[in-house]
């Protein structure tokens, strides 16, 4: 079987027709030059692919880096570093073929000793010090070894669903780091030297100020991209983007502020962009950390002491739905549970009364949030006047971004966590923040079932197999209280009618080698 556009596969159950909420013109010829200008709403940790964490990262690195596989903008899987593949061993082996001619930016060779490379790294094989977040996509793989310079062989350990998610579209894909500049700015500083082989080059770098990615002219892809420069500007401020965005000082906005949608789109030199619900607001304790190590305060707060419809309509202004289970309902697989503990303040005192809290030593503790996205100081602010009712009192604490991830994922200093994900496309897809031996591990948990849960999920041969796990696994979370939302989070984005040929991939990628200024 070749891994061509004849055998690409949909994503069924999320392919969905894209919203545009204001005028599209006719197709025209692309312009080159330019510089597009970007609101940006956060400063981002890095550029590596493999460890820099943060939607932030995610969504610039794509522009750095290219992968295998990747997709299109229906979602179907499509070749990208690799022209095709053959399945064979009745799924066991994947034999990738490269495309012959590509430099990293440092001009050094794309071949399949890089892809070696990147995979060993990546799974932790290169260097057992290394925790890459993407580590939990791969372990279905046993090996990687080039057959020759432009063909590479994945061995499987048994056949899975899941190798070609995982470099199209988990996380960032699998994105390919030139070994050379590894080595030769170590695995401390690869993060400020990103090299890739994709569109853009990184050219500069203000903390908390702008990014800067210049045109790679020897990009593979004949005639691409058309912007000689994009500068991302940092503008932590909702309102400040949308401002700019509405007076022409910047040309695009990628996480533009709900509060100023309706008003964005009638406004017939500007565009909204919006998709089907991919991504959501995650809100789960420090398992590890007492109390919330007793599932029964875990089930009282986030179960049966608050009200998500409430949460949604004030929080999100009809730009979201409330959502129980860990996976937003337009990823693949999706299941929810409105009824497993609906809100019911007096249950919740009942459980949390039993776990040793009332009026008398009432139960205190801290939400760690970030402003990046406005919704989520005002979820958190939510959650804490509806705990208030039954007799919690907490503290929401709003961190820069930076600080909110580095505490997250490495320090795991904090009780709860109001919190984005990225765009999920299916259950599997947040392994990487799910399980205990590897990634981020958002919930702090240590619960060998989940874990346990999570390998099968990584080995299921069969698409039909792949989905009965997912979904037992999202009931598994959620009965436990391990991991668990409170809404969806729509990806909303918006430019100026001037921007031509941007593809919006509802919030999985956000690339810019098509786009070009129609001015």
């Amino acid at each position: 079987m070749k891994g061509s556009s004849k055998c690409s596969v949909v994503f069924c159950a999320v392919v969905g027709a894209v919203l545009m909420l204001s005028g599209w013109t006719a197709a025209q010829q692309p312009k080159s030059g330019g510089t597009l200008r970007i609101a940006w709403e956060a400063d981002i940790t890095g550029l590596d692919p493999h460890m820099s964490a943060g939607i932030q990262a995610q969504w610039m690195v794509g522009n750095i880096y290219n992968s295998l596989v990747t997709i299109d903008e229906q979602l179907n899987y499509i070749p990208e570093l690799a022209e095709s593949w053959d399945v064979q061993d009745d799924g066991k082996t994947y034999v990738f073929h490269l495309r012959q001619g590509v430099k990293f930016h440092d001009g050094s060779d794309f071949d399949a000793e890089a892809v070696k490379f990147n995979f060993l790294r990546i799974s932790g094989r290169l260097d057992p010090e290394e925790k890459s977040l993407a580590a939990p996509f791969f372990t279905a793989v046993d090996s990687v070894e080039p057959i020759d310079a432009h063909t590479v062989k994945f061995t499987l350990k048994a056949p899975s669903y899941t190798l070609i998610p995982a470099l199209a579209v988990y996380r960032v894909g699998f994105l390919q780091v030139s070994p050379t500049a590894y080595k030769t700015h170590g695995k401390k500083d690869i993060h400020l030297h990103p090299t890739g082989t994709g569109p853009f080059k990184l050219a500069r770098w203000e903390q908390n100020n702008i990014i800067v990615l210049e045109k790679n002219p020897n990009y593979f892809k004949q005639g691409l991209p058309y912007l000689d420069r994009i500068e991302f500007k940092i503008m932590k401020e909702g309102v400040t983007r949308a401002t700019a965005l509405r007076a022409g000082e910047v040309d695009f906005v990628t996480e533009f502020p709900r509060e100023h949608a309706d008003r964005i789109a009638k406004d017939p030199k500007i565009r909204l962009y919006r998709g089907l619900d991919t991504a959501h607001v995650f809100i789960p304790f420090n398992n590890q950390r007492p109390p919330f190590t007793d599932a029964r305060v875990r089930i009282a707060l986030m179960g049966y002491g608050i009200d998500r419809n409430a949460i949604a309509k004030t929080a999100l202004l009809g730009y979201g739905k409330p959502l129980w289970s860990g996976i937003p309902e337009g990823s693949k697989d999706h299941v929810d549970f409105p009824e497993m503990y609906p809100y019911n303040p007096d249950k919740a005192r009942a459980l949390l009364k039993e776990a040793g809290f009332d009026d008398k030593n009432p139960l205190k503790y801290t939400i760690m949030t970030h402003g990046a996205i406005p919704a989520l100081p005002n979820i958190a602010t939510i959650i804490k006047t509806q705990l208030a009712k039954i007799g919690v009192e907490v503290t929401v604490e709003v961190l820069d971004r930076p600080i909110f991830l580095r505490r997250l994922t490495t320090t795991k200093e904090y009780d709860q966590v109001v919190n984005a994900s990225s765009h999920i496309v299916d259950p599997f897809a947040r392994s990487f923040v799910l399980d205990s031996r590897q990634g981020p591990n958002a919930p702090n948990h240590r619960d060998g079932e989940l874990d346990a849960r999570l390998d099968r999920l990584a080995l299921a041969p069969t698409a039909e197999e792949f989905s009965r796990l997912g979904r037992e696994l999202q009931e598994y979370m959620y009965k436990n209280m391990i991991y668990m939302s409170a809404t969806s989070l729509p990806s909303l984005q918006a430019s100026r009618d001037y921007v031509q040929g941007y593809v919006y991939e509802r919030g999985f990628k956000v690339r810019f080698e098509t786009t070009w200024l129609n001015k």
